[in-house]
């Protein structure tokens, strides 16, 4: 019951089967590209590519559309679909931007701590 059921606790609109077929690819790919670099590249370079490799392909109806602008993925659908189908093309927009997440390189320089001096021993316990 837990697997048809969303976050805010209420049914998907998205099939259930569906959903739970879409959900466990997505688990295996997610789980794939915080363990491996080299499959997290690719998966950013083409990601339509890999997700359809591992099982992942748009229901009939959705069309995944690429952003030149914001190099970003979506998936759009025309105005008057079912519900189910508007559902699944917000589950396609929403991981094509995890994607994206994923295949940006955290590049932080970590700052001074405040009331941290790497010269300073740490403060003796009064103990």
């Amino acid at each position: 019951m837990s697997d048809i059921l969303g976050l805010t606790g209420k049914t998907s609109p998205i099939n259930p089967i569906r959903k739970k077929e879409l959900d466990g690819n997505w688990k295996t790919i997610a789980a794939k590209a915080v363990t491996d670099d080299e499959f997290t590249k690719v998966l950013a370079k083409d990601p339509l590519k890999v997700l359809k490799e591992n099982g992942l392909v748009a229901a009939t109806g959705i069309k995944i559309i690429f952003d030149e602008t914001n190099q970003e993925y979506s998936a759009k659908v025309p105005k008057d679909v079912s519900e189910e189908l508007l559902e699944e093309s917000k589950w396609w927009t929403w991981r094509l931007k995890m994607i994206k997440e994923f295949g940006q390189e955290l590049d932080r320089k970590v700052g001074t701590v405040a009331g941290y001096d790497e010269g300073c021993q740490p403060p003796r316990s009064l103990t």
